[in-house]
């Protein structure tokens, strides 16, 4: 398929092309309403087409006003599921639909996010998923004029939830208008010729909904008693009631009741699964044996996916007219016989914890999923050790259905769930779970470390500002900015909260040591810095530099002069500033300025020389740190971060590296660099809550994400690394290199 502009885009099938250019024309219009909501009724190809849309528009060469940047299905995800899955696709750091509003609104650009299926969210049994992720999440989103959405929402509760466009534009896929006739008979000749009965429907009994002409041909018309009135007129219900009465004539008992089985599950099951189902709700199906049942049963019945494994009756029509031939399917009781049949095979040998836990993802999560339609899975669901080794969503699905979600007690889950997505192996879960636990249950975070790999880093302590609340000195507050202490102050990191007021803990274990008090109190801080002596340098949210006394006890005046001379040269409004080895400060228009002077003593203060600059940046410079890396008399290396992501390096005195350290998306929030005993260690962090490390001298390049965006950064000479963050702060270490 190739559009207009003459973009080749991916196969479209089932004759769906008019749908799929009404859709990239939505993209192309900016005049369109900002929310498009596709319709049709159950098989009409709703998911199948947003998924192709998203697929049709990441590509490099796709136009940027064509761009789909986040796409989420939906099925079976709760509102924290649905909020961590955008936040990973959009590269920003929240947890709650609040959180991640305030993100998307920080970035103006234009913004396109499809959201698949929330009518199937959540668990079945808990209607009403899908209207709160519309109401929580998705309608608050449209506040922000730079926002698109596209939304499959086929059930009137969860369109009715959306209030802030008046007139959507709809695309329902039920209009024959979206469907290409004659490219729908030439890929329904294409199934037909791959089904072994001879159907005795034509492409346009089934026209124009892809799932109805899946089954019809399946249907054998060898096995009916005559002609089901193949060109006889009507509309698509009454074409629809005419291919299920035909299907089901043509059905063995035995079959039927295979199909009925999987009436009111909702949930996609492989054949072995089916089989399960079958034999548990009917014991003495048939004459054949429950295998043969199910394996005539996948023939006739279209799988989820074309091509597919697993098979499902999911709420629409066929599975109304199946529940009219199998009144028993509406029993409310089966589907959790059913889910406590298919729990009991999938933990079938396990006789403790230390089994379950030996037991694989795949396992874990689905004795988890089970649990949950049984109602059954409370205990489960809170175990720290489950929780890294089951498949994140399936967790969260499990807390939500619980009532556990906001309990304090699942602080920890919630804080690495965004963070947890990204993690494919169970044990690199366990190790990011690890940490959330520290500080707020040490016992559950040794039994996590005892199952984790070794990241490349190791967590020495961590200090929640919801942690153990006996020990409420524990956590600091906060973090807006950090440095590490130098002199009187070596072996403290100072950490500044959104107040100004500056609080001193140990790098080691993070004891809250004491404050830094200035002389006028607490003022709003943007950044502070440690000096030689066990001074502290302060810039203010109104670009005014202090430098404060703290544990210095030499001669002052030089420091603050050369502070001042660069706020005077620079002219621009200040925003990052560092002390060590040398005064320098960034601006708000890219800029690094520093001020030279030769190397000091351990106490002593620099006397000033002069002035360099350096455009460093696109945009505002958001974090800003300096380095010795050779003999005394070597110059210093300046390390900057700016919003537009980058993190660049320069020498005073010679020309900026032409090529960034690191570049990415997003911007840079923290930065520190040290001369520690392992060498030179450089830790950066972006808004998305990555931070890497690194340590040059041996390669050592190390990432980790903790779940919310690292906001100070401090290094030790030692090489404790402190990360500080809004709700928590770590203390780590790199892991030796290996030898």
């Amino acid at each position: 398929m190739v559009d207009n502009d003459g973009h080749r885009l991916p196969h479209m099938g089932a004759g769906r092309q008019p749908a799929a250019r009404a859709l990239l024309g939505w993209l192309d219009d900016e005049r369109s309403p900002r929310l498009c909501l596709v319709r049709g009724s159950s098989g009409a190809g709703k998911s199948h087409l947003l998924a192709w849309l998203y697929a049709a528009t990441g590509t490099d060469d796709t136009p940027p006003a064509r761009r789909l940047h986040a796409f989420v299905p939906a099925h079976t995800l709760t509102v924290p599921g649905v909020v961590a899955e955008l936040a990973a696709h959009l590269g920003v750091a929240a947890r709650t639909p609040r959180q991640l509003i305030a993100a998307v609104a920080l970035d103006p650009r234009r913004t396109v996010i499809a959201v698949a299926d929330p009518d199937h969210a959540g668990v079945p049994g808990a209607p009403g998923e899908g209207a709160r992720i519309v109401a929580e999440l998705l309608d608050p989103l449209l506040e922000l004029p730079h926002v698109r959405l596209l939304v499959e929402c086929a059930r009137p509760d969860t369109r009715a939830a959306f209030t802030r466009v008046a007139a959507p534009a709809t695309l329902d896929l039920d209009e024959p208008r979206w469907t290409h006739p004659g490219r729908f008979e030439r890929w329904y000749a294409g199934l037909a010729t791959g089904s072994p009965p001879a159907s005795p429907f034509g492409a346009e009994a089934a026209f124009p909904h892809p799932g109805l002409a899946r089954l019809a041909t399946r249907v054998d018309g060898g096995g009916l008693p005559a002609t089901p009135g193949d060109g006889v007129p009507g509309d698509l219900p009454e074409r629809a009631a005419r291919i299920h009465r035909a299907w089901w004539a043509t059905l063995p008992e035995d079959v039927r009741a295979a199909v009925a089985a999987l009436s009111g599950l909702d949930l996609p099951l492989a054949a072995r699964q089916w089989e399960r189902a079958l034999t548990t709700l009917y014991p003495t199906p048939g004459p054949r044996s429950a295998a043969a049942t199910i394996e005539h049963a996948t023939r006739v019945l279209p799988a989820v996916f074309e091509g597919g494994d697993t098979w499902a009756l999911p709420a629409g029509p066929l599975a109304a007219f199946v529940l009219g031939q199998r009144p028993e399917g509406a029993d409310p009781g089966r589907p959790a016989r059913v889910h406590a049949a298919l729990r009991h095979a999938a933990d079938a040998g396990i006789t403790d914890l230390a089994g379950l836990y030996d037991a694989g993802e795949e396992r874990i999560s689905a004795i988890l999923a089970h649990s949950v339609r049984i109602g059954d899975a409370a205990a489960l669901a809170a175990d720290p050790v489950v929780q890294a080794l089951a498949r994140p969503q399936t967790v969260a699905t499990a807390l939500v259905a619980t009532g556990q979600w906001e309990q304090p007690a699942q602080a920890a889950f919630r804080g690495a769930f965004g963070t947890l997505l990204g993690q494919p192996a169970p044990a690199a879960r366990a190790a990011l779970l690890a940490v959330h636990r520290l500080g707020r249950d040490d016992a559950a975070a040794r039994m996590l470390a005892e199952r984790s790999t070794a990241p490349g880093w190791r967590a020495e302590w961590a200090r929640w500002g919801d942690g153990d609340a006996h020990r409420p000195d524990r956590w600091p507050g906060p973090v807006l900015a950090a440095t590490a202490g130098r002199g009187g102050l070596a072996g403290r990191v100072l950490l500044v909260d959104d107040t100004g007021v500056i609080r001193a803990v140990a790098g080691a274990d993070g004891t809250i040591a004491g404050r830094v008090v200035a002389g006028s109190g607490p003022v709003p801080l943007r950044a502070l810095a440690s000096t030689y002596g066990g001074r502290v340098t302060t810039l203010n949210r109104w670009g005014g530099v202090d430098v404060l006394e703290a544990a210095y006890h030499g001669p002052r005046g030089a420091l603050e002069a050369a502070f001042q001379r660069l706020v005077n040269t620079c002219g621009a409004e200040l925003t990052v500033l560092c002390a060590h080895p040398l005064p320098a400060v960034g601006d708000v228009e890219g800029g690094v300025w520093c001020h030279g002077s030769p190397p000091g003593g351990p106490g002593g203060e620099p006397p000033p020389r002069g002035v360099l600059s350096a455009p460093l940046h696109t945009g505002p410079v958001t974090a800003l740190a300096a380095v010795r890396t050779g003999s005394d008399g070597a110059p210093p290396l300046l390390i900057s971060g700016g919003r537009d992501g980058r993190v660049r390096m320069w020498s005073p005195g010679a020309e900026p590296a032409p090529d960034p350290l690191d570049a990415r998306a997003t911007a840079v929030t923290a930065l520190a660099c040290e001369q520690t005993t392992e060498g030179v260690l450089i830790a950066a962090a972006w808004a998305d809550g990555l931070v890497r490390l690194r340590r040059p001298g041996d390669d050592t390049a190390v990432d980790l994400n903790l779940g919310a965006p690292v906001t100070g950064i401090a290094v030790s000479v030692q090489g404790y690394i402190v990360l500080g963050m809004a709700g928590g702060v770590v203390g780590l270490r790199l892991e030796p290199p290996a030898r």
